[in-house]
């Protein structure tokens, strides 16, 4: 457990982690703010739903940090002889992505039955306070994997700048595929991560849609991360 405090703090102490939560924060905010003034929510699950997408989108950029840092910043070394297991130092990584990815969830939740009060009393809600238990542990699982995905990224390159953009150019380079190419559309649904996120957001996911998730997440978190941590077991840290 201290190490993932460790993890938490390092993430959070460095001027783009930082920088990177308080836009998380503010962006969040901003979406709501957005989705009353310039529409309607129809109920309370659909607004913090929208309230997630800043932490959706942003926060994996943390998760590829956490990693890269320490290869970039040359602390990987000390970091190593004071921790010799490297398999430990990694599970606090990874622990300490899924703490800030539920942290994000709680202020995206926040944000939104905030925003869903405050647009009651303005008019600029249609529907009820309906936000059941089961979408809100959805959300925080839909957060921790996107977060995670990040992290597998930086574990698998080690090296921040090609990190972030494989993690954002190949999940849209598959995207577009399967939309140009109408052969890879069945394959789409089965390892296009961000189509089968989507049911998530909604109470009722059927047992394809999860089939569907996992083996996505098979594919853009599982194999990286396994590949990432094979290669940090390998490298020679000097």
């Amino acid at each position: 457990m201290r190490l993932t405090l460790v993890e938490l703090r390092k993430a959070a102490d460095t001027r783009a982690g930082f920088r990177l939560i308080v836009a998380v924060a503010v962006l969040t905010l901003a979406v709501v703010a957005a989705r009353l003034a310039f529409g309607e929510a129809r109920t309370l699950g659909s607004l913090a739903g929208d309230a997630q997408l800043p932490a959706s989108v942003l926060l994996p950029v943390l998760g590829v940090l956490s990693v890269t840092s320490e290869w970039s910043q040359r602390t990987a070394l000390s970091t190593f002889i004071l921790v010799p297991a490297r398999g430990r130092v990694v599970a606090a990584k990874i622990l300490a992505a899924c703490l800030l990815a539920t942290g994000a969830t709680a202020v995206g939740l926040a944000t939104g039955v905030a925003g869903f009060a405050v647009g009651g009393i303005l008019d600029r809600t249609t529907g009820g306070w309906d936000l059941s238990g089961a979408v809100v542990a959805q959300l925080l699982l839909v957060d921790c994997v996107t977060m995670l995905c990040g992290t597998a990224f930086g574990l698998l390159l080690l090296n921040s700048a090609p990190a972030i953009v494989t993690f954002y150019a190949l999940p849209i380079a598959w995207t577009l595929a399967a939309g140009l190419l109408p052969g890879l559309d069945t394959a789409a649904q089965w390892l296009d991560i961000g189509r089968a996120r989507v049911p998530l957001a909604e109470p009722g996911v059927t047992g394809q849609e999860w089939a569907r998730f996992v083996t996505s997440c098979l594919l853009w978190v599982a194999l990286p991360a396994a590949l990432g941590l094979l290669r940090i077991h390998r490298t020679e840290i000097s």
